[in-house]
């Protein structure tokens, strides 16, 4: 993932430096779809299809929000310089560490 973060899917943990890092399990499972897709544009509506399915009835959109804040909290990444998630205005993320 880049700047000594690691995400290993079989433990289902993400670590820096070899130490695991507390990432509750909707915000691991967008960290997870958006370096699956890693440099593609991921949409809001392709989050929720994948983290929560189509017909889902729940506040979707402050579940987002609260996922992706969490993960730019736990990789201290800024939203205004992204090393990691990079926001689309209106469409989406996209995992932008090599």
């Amino acid at each position: 993932m880049g700047d000594g973060y690691e995400l290993d899917l079989r433990a289902y943990e993400l670590r820096r430096s070899g130490r695991p890092l507390k990432l509750e399990r909707i915000p691991m499972e967008v960290l997870t779809l958006l370096i699956e897709r890693r440099g593609e544009l991921v949409t809001r509506e392709q989050i929720i299809e994948g983290i929560w399915g189509k017909d889902v009835f729940l506040d979707t959109e402050s579940g987002i929000n609260a996922a992706i804040r969490k993960i730019r909290q736990v990789l201290k990444d800024d939203p205004e310089r992204p090393r990691f998630v990079q926001t689309v205005t209106g469409r989406g993320y996209r995992f932008v560490a090599r």
